[in-house]
Parts: C-alpha cells; structure tokens; sequence
C-alpha cells in the first residue's frame, strides 16, 4: 500500500510540473498579445462622440430673448459715416502693428468707439483683448455681460463681410446698454477692401418657409429625379447623359464668370440673434484662410489701458475677473508705483483655461467649476484635442486649492520642458512681443512663436488662482485644412531661424528649437 501511495505521488508531481510550465506559457503568451493589441489600440485614432451630458444648450447672446431693440437709440458710437455708408475720405488706413507698410493687411481703427471706460484712468481699467470673423460677433455679448472693462475687438472685413459685421453690431448695440464698453476695429486683405451693402445687390436670408407649389424637399426631388431615369429606354438615357454632361459644363463656365455674391439681410426675431450663424460670407466663398494673428495685434494696439488680456471671443470670464485682477495688482505693487504706471518687468499672469461638456452652462465661480472637473463635467481646455497646450503646471494644486475670494498668484513657472508647448492666455501689456502676423488659425499653433520668444526672453509666468476663463462645448469640425499646415510649418520654422539668430545665447530654450 505504501509503494502504491509512493508512485502515485512522484506521477501527480511529474504530471503537475509539466502543466505548471504549460500553464506559464500560455499566460505568458496571452498577456504578451494583450499588450500588443493595448499598444495598436492606442497609437489610432478614434473618433470622439460627442458626449451631452445636461441639457442646457450654449447660444450666445440667449440672455436676452424676448427683448426687442430700441430703434430710438443705439449704445454705441459708430465713426466714417457707419453704419449707413462707409466714408473714405475720412478714414485714417494704417498698416498691420507687426509687418508695417510690406503687410498685404490694412486696418481702420476705432469703426466703433467704446464710451463707457473712456473717462477712466488707464490704470484703473484693464482691456480685454479679442478677434473675430462676422459670423462670431454675437459672443461678444457675452463678454460685454461679464467682464468689468473696455472691450477692444478686431473683425476681419474682406469684401461684403463688413456689411454682415455692420448688420450684426448695429443690431447688438440696439439691444444691449452694455455694449457701450466694446470698440470695433477692422483689418482687411488690401485686394479685398471692405464694401457696405447697395440695397439693389442684397440677397434675403430669412427661417420662414415659403409658401409656394415649388417648395419641395431634397430628398423629394431626388427621388422624382431617380424615378425619370428609371422610366428612360436606352436611346433616350443616352440623350439625357449627354444632356446632363453639356449642363454640367455650362455651370461650370458660368461659375468662372459669376459675379461676386452680395452680403445677406440678417433677419433678427429678437435681441436674442438668430437660431442658426452659419451665415455665407465672402472670406468662404473666396476660400480665405483666417490671419488670426493680424487681428490680435491690432485688437491689443488699440488697447488703451497699460494691462489687457489678449482671448478668444468664445472664452467667457469668471465672475469679477478684471476688478479682481487689479486690486491684486495694485496690492503687489502698491497704489504709488500703480498710479505712475508701474508694470511687472518681464512678467505675464497667467489666468487658466476650461471648457464644459455639452449640454452644461459655464460655471461662474472656482467651487462650481472644480465641482464639475470632479464629476468629468468639465475639463481643462483642450484636453482631448491637444493634452500639452493648455495644461498649466500646477493643475492639480490649482483644483485641490480651496476657492479664495481674491484672485492671486499661485505659483510662478517658465515655459520649459515639459511645458515647451504650453499656449497659455495672459495678463500682459505692449512690452511683449507681438503675435506672428505670417501664420493663419488654420494653419494651427499659430500662438506657438510668440510664446517662445516669452521664453526666450526669460519671462516669468505667474499663475493665478481665484479666476479663470471657460469655453462652452461646440461641435468640433474634423475637416483639416492640409495646405494652410503645410504653409504655418513652413512660415514656423522661418521664424525659428530668425529667433535663433536674434537669442544665440539662450540654451536653456534650445530644446524648444526642433519643436
């Protein structure tokens, strides 16, 4: 019994070893296939859904539906003859700040003269800095509703689009006692000079549906269209082919020989705007790309306070963000070295950059915001798009800090690795260096140079907690516009040449330069 207990016990341990290694080897083998698929998994490219969480839908200007505009009476001041006529004779054209008198780009000051700070000191005011195309304007009411300051905005005005951006502000400053804040300035392509609408030219866009026996749908006309051809024998679906053929080419001649469209009338049911800003204008039926960068620099020239902060039109400030930031100011400096206009040598403040998910409203305050952040409401800008460009050192020091009542410094950083491609929004005055003026917003990172040299420069970036800046969810486009890259790069690494020329003495940048 023994001898039988002994060899049945050295079998199991012989038979145990040998599927012990077999039992290695296969889950050894699987977890090797695991990561392989992880690894391809991750280096593709997955289309983001677009996720909604609330139900609250982001329309600018929705504040104020229901209010009809006061035709008696218009908050703004319009200069040249606007709105009704645009005056040449009377308007100064100055070239673009960068370039000068070799940029394809010229500007007119001061369409538009904000009122409302023009008493104020300077000193005692801070600008927010902002560009746009017309079909963008109407967030600026946005902005007029929540930031307590001067507004200077720049729109690009090729062709008719200074009629849709007239239409639009000549509505807004009707509706709105706050727009008496914002001052409009207009930079256009020198080929394209701006044009206001002649009331023979105009095309109506309106919602309403017409009313007549021609009204049909797309997909009803299809289907008619696919129903004849069906219908038709050999011989005549040959006729209709080379028909169809002769057709498609005299569309094409008479599209090389249309005549440029007219800007639309702008149909407003309310103070509210209209439900749809997909508005055809002339920089798309051109094919323009958008210089970005001329329009930041003129909008921070026209600036008239020693601080401004140069945004997005989209961005919308936190609750007291100018008047906060300039009590800190004025506490960091004191009220003596203030009122002589003192400046930060060398220093920017850096104020941080969100977005919501759809279907949220922008948070107002920190404990709102970081409430939201904790349940994935809301994100640091870009996050899913571009991880490195609005990702500030301290983002997790900043979220877990409980809300001060003031806006202060949290920390100071450099733009150095790892923080080489930070694209950071700031405080800043007419020290800095200026936006390139060669690179398009569709070309991307076309704030890319100007923050390099920053670094260059050895600037400081102070980081501030107590405010922020926040992006509602849009709708992203995933069309790429290939060519304009193509050109940004090009014109990118132009300028990088020329900023290695200017600092050759800078090495602790130089990890920047292959960027």
């Amino acid at each position: 019994m023994t001898r039988c207990l002994r060899i049945f016990g050295a079998y199991s341990y012989r038979l145990t070893r040998r599927h012990s290694t077999f039992t290695l080897t296969a889950i050894f083998t699987i977890t090797l296939v695991v990561i392989i698929h992880l690894y391809h998994y991750k280096r593709q490219d997955h289309p983001q859904a677009a996720s909604r969480i609330g139900d609250y839908e982001y329309r600018p200007g929705a504040f104020l539906k229901g209010r009809q505009p006061n035709e008696n009476r218009s908050y703004c001041e319009f200069n040249y003859g606007l709105p009704d006529k645009l005056k040449w004779e009377t308007i100064p054209v100055y070239s673009s700040p960068e370039i000068g008198n070799k940029s394809p780009y010229r500007v007119i000051y001061s369409a538009i003269q904000g009122t409302a700070y023009i008493n104020h000191s300077r000193y005692d005011a801070v600008t927010y800095v902002t560009q746009s195309t017309p079909e963008f304007i109407y967030h600026i009411s946005e902005i007029a509703r929540y930031w307590d300051g001067p507004i200077s905005l720049s729109v690009f005005v090729p062709g008719y689009d200074l009629d849709i951006a007239i239409q639009i502000m000549k509505h807004l400053c009707k509706c709105y006692a706050r727009m008496s804040k914002v001052s409009l300035h207009l930079f256009y392509p020198k080929r394209h000079p701006p044009q206001v609408r002649s009331p023979d030219q105009l095309i109506v866009l309106t919602t309403d549906t017409p009313t007549t026996t021609t009204n049909i749908t797309t997909q009803e006309m299809l289907r008619r269209k696919l129903e004849n051809y069906r219908n038709l024998d050999n011989r005549t679906r040959a006729q209709y082919i080379q028909w169809v053929r002769k057709r498609k080419v005299e569309r094409m001649m008479m599209g090389l020989n249309r005549k440029p469209s007219s800007a639309p009338i702008l149909q407003f049911e309310d103070c509210s705007g209209m439900d749809n800003f997909d508005i055809p204008t002339f920089r798309r039926e051109k094919n323009m790309i958008y210089p970005i960068n001329v329009g930041r620099n003129v909008a921070r020239n026209a600036s008239r306070t020693n601080y401004f902060i140069v945004s997005d039109i989209e961005m919308v400030p936190s609750d007291g963000l100018a008047p906060k930031f300039l009590t800190m100011v004025r506490k960091l400096m004191g009220n003596k070295k203030r009122d002589e206009g003192c400046i930060f040598a060398k220093t920017v403040f850096v104020v941080p950059l969100f977005e919501v998910e759809r279907g949220e409203e922008i948070p107002r305050d920190k404990d709102t915001l970081v409430r939201m952040v904790a349940t994935n409401r809301a994100m640091y800008f870009h996050q899913r798009v571009c991880s490195h460009c609005q990702r500030f050192p301290g983002l997790q020091t900043w979220l877990l800090r409980s809300s001060p009542k003031v806006v202060e410094p949290m920390l100071i950083a450099r733009r150095e690795y790892p923080y080489h491609r930070w694209e950071p929004l700031y405080f800043g005055t007419q020290k800095e260096p200026w936006y390139s003026e060669m690179l398009s917003w569709e070309g991307r990172q076309d704030k890319m140079t100007q923050m390099l040299e920053l670094c260059l420069q050895e600037y400081r970036m102070v980081v501030l907690d107590g405010a922020f800046l926040c992006h509602a969810a849009v709708p992203k486009n995933g069309s790429r516009h290939n060519r304009a890259e193509h050109l940004n790069n090009r014109r990118y690494m132009t300028i990088i040449g020329a900023l290695k020329k200017k600092y050759p003495d800078k090495p602790q940048c130089k990890v920047m330069w292959g960027c």
